[in-house]
């Protein structure tokens, strides 16, 4: 049986493009870690299946995958760990997808890339050049450059997103922030100031970028805020204070109004984007 679509990781945005696509009716395959970490909620669901693989330490990752997708949207990444299994995760994997994908003539190939491989800089476009500050970046940045030699064989598009955050999103700087407020932590981050995403805005985009074919490249970036401000906003909802806080001077933000016009993408007011994703 042919599935229509596969998304590398049921947890945080993943979750919410299968609810989406299920709501749609259309076919979704998802890939869990392991048997234990499938929620009851996705027991029982119609045009729902899975299989298990841990991408981050499994090199035979095609026991786990369906035998025949359509649209590939890989969301899939690491976003902190040991340097090997950082590569592991985001760049092999990658290569591994998409040698997979090519074999079982995938026509679509969506991979969420991340506005960190842009290094530094305000409302940087498509356009702007690779400058990578962290290991993370890099890997996303060695990802993406796989991807051009395999535009021969199915359509490739890029989604670079700013900082992603939102309820079920567990990894990421605004996540990392988060728990240390939540714990009393000191932070300490190279970031002024960034632009961030609140991932319930980037369902809808992610589905529209279907009807494009051939190689495309989108920013997908929310509102940009001082880091400083950013940790005072979230310590007044959840009424709680970081140790210390030590902010550098790296600014990064991105121009997302080509994903505004063709894409459709609408941002949530911040506050209430905030609220919505911390408040318990």
């Amino acid at each position: 049986m042919e599935m229509t679509n596969l998304i590398t990781s049921p947890f945080g945005l993943g979750e919410k493009l299968i609810l989406k696509l299920l709501e749609r009716r259309e076919s979704v395959y998802t890939v869990f870690p392991s048997p234990k970490d499938v929620p009851m909620s996705f027991l029982g669901k119609m045009n729902l299946k899975y299989g298990f693989v841990k991408f981050a330490q499994e090199q035979h990752i095609t026991k786990g995958l369906p035998r025949k997708v359509k649209n590939v949207f890989h969301i899939y990444e690491l976003y902190q760990g040991s340097f090997p299994g950082v590569f592991k995760a985001n760049t092999l994997t990658t290569l591994l997808l998409l040698d997979w994908a090519k074999n079982v003539g995938v026509e679509r190939f969506i991979y969420l890339s991340s506005g960190e491989v842009y290094g530094q800089g305000e409302n940087l476009t498509e356009s702007s050049g690779y400058k990578a500050h962290n290991f993370y970046a890099t890997t996303k940045f060695q990802a993406e450059y796989l991807l051009k030699y395999y535009t021969r064989y199915f359509s490739i598009n890029t989604v670079r997103v700013f900082f992603p955050f939102g309820k079920s999103v567990r990894q990421g700087l605004v996540a990392d922030i988060y728990n240390s407020i939540a714990r009393g932590d000191a932070i300490d981050t190279p970031y002024e100031r960034i632009g961030i995403t609140f991932v319930d805005d980037i369902v809808e985009p992610l589905l529209r970028i279907l009807q494009f074919k051939g190689k495309e490249v989108f920013n997908l970036c929310g509102e940009t805020i001082k880091v400083s401000e950013l940790i005072t906003k979230i310590g007044e909802i959840i009424k709680k204070k970081p140790k210390a806080v030590k902010t550098g001077k790296l600014n990064l933000s991105g121009d997302c109004s080509r994903a505004k016009k063709l894409l459709g993408f609408k941002q949530t007011p911040l506050d209430s984007a905030l609220r919505k994703s911390f408040e318990k």
